[in-house]
């Protein structure tokens, strides 16, 4: 396709800010920017009709953490720099709420269920014997009195007995959500333009190369677009990881009541309108789902079809629909807010908790680029 005069002139003409990506990242950037600089022209570009990479393809789960997963991001991290990343999550969340309200971006607050396999039993003791730990931390980092809880798990019969409950999780629309993301920003006069691919970034001339002989330049850059971001700045620490998902037809008598977590957070499911969600297992294949290519495997499928079974039986053979999302991920889950140079910083490596921590990483980004 060749661009007509009228359109390379409208769109190559540097904004005082650019933004890569329309996620929630993007997006959230966008908003944050004009709550602190109104007068402030934004432009943001985004590659696809849509932001597909996982802003609009993920679970729909608004959670922080669960116990397993608390425990081993501290082995990994650190005490301080986990709680650090649980609570940019939790601010994420409440500025995500506060912002596009509860009702608009259907959000339940249902809780969260840890539950555990019977062979993972030595799992489970160790989750239910750090509960008062964890929630000490929460306490001290959140100010939230008894954030777990150890109850019986009466609607599971294949799973072990006891599970941690959360209090203070939910879930939403991740379509509505990022509908309300793109009118809120559109209001606040961020110019959003789809279809543009970024294909090179030549730092020297401050411009961005595109497809179709689109070249358009660029003041201050802002990238964030996450699993793919190595594309454009491969020195990034960040590198995608594929999220496979399926969906059941509506199942009678469904027993989920809230979202559900399993094996550190690497396998998750739900109930959306009668039917089960199920997402997760990449830890079975990590290297081979350490790509930016979309589609699903044969091995993580039968995974997951079989804690389907074993969730509600014979749910594997009602399968309506599966997709995969890209997220950013890296040796940690901190995320990255890295000036690249003088003019470019990235806000990328949400680790695969992009609804939590997305809105308050815009606000980070927004700091930056508007002191």
């Amino acid at each position: 396709m060749q661009y007509s005069f009228w359109e390379k002139d409208f769109l190559e003409k540097p904004a005082d800010i650019t933004i890569l990506g329309s996620g929630i990242v993007g997006l959230s950037t966008a908003i944050s920017i004009k709550k602190r600089a109104p007068h402030c022209n934004i432009l943001v570009l985004e590659r696809g009709t849509h932001p597909f990479g996982a802003s609009t393809r993920n679970a729909g789960f608004a959670c922080f953490g669960s116990v397993s997963e608390l425990l081993e991001d501290i082995r990994v991290m650190g005490e301080e720099a986990c709680m650090e990343v649980v609570s940019m999550r939790y601010q994420g969340l409440k500025t995500l709420r506060q912002r596009l309200g509860d009702a608009t971006i259907d959000y339940r607050s249902c809780g969260g269920m840890e539950v555990f396999r019977m062979k993972d039993k030595e799992s489970s003791e160790q989750c239910q014997g750090a509960t008062p730990f964890c929630n000490q931390l929460i306490k001290s980092a959140l100010g939230l009195d008894n954030c777990y809880n150890v109850v019986k798990n009466t609607s599971l019969p294949s799973f072990g007995a006891q599970a941690i409950f959360q209090n203070f999780e939910g879930t939403l629309h991740p379509l509505k959500m990022m509908h309300a993301l793109q009118k809120l920003a559109v209001s606040s006069g961020v110019r959003i333009e789809y279809g543009i691919q970024v294909d090179e970034i030549d730092q020297a001339n401050r411009s961005l190369l595109c497809a179709n002989q689109l070249q358009i330049g660029y003041n201050k850059l802002i990238v964030c677009t996450n699993g793919f971001s190595r594309r454009l700045l491969p020195e990034l620490e960040v590198v995608p990881a594929r999220n496979q998902v399926l969906i059941t037809q509506p199942l009678p008598q469904n027993p989920l009541v809230s979202g559900y977590h399993l094996d550190k957070g690497f396998v998750y499911f739900r109930e959306v309108a009668g039917r089960i969600l199920i997402g997760g297992g990449r830890n079975l294949d990590p290297e081979g789902e350490m790509t930016d290519q979309f589609g699903e495997t044969e091995q993580i499928r039968n995974y997951l079809l079989k804690i389907l079974d074993e969730i509600y039986p014979g749910a594997s053979t009602k399968i309506e629909l599966s997709w995969s999302g890209i997220l950013g991920v890296g040796p940690s889950k901190f995320p990255i807010v890295e000036w690249v140079d003088d003019h470019i910083i990235a806000g990328v490596r949400m680790g695969g908790m992009g609804v939590a921590i997305g809105s308050h990483l815009g606000e980070m980004l927004a700091d930056q680029v508007t002191r």
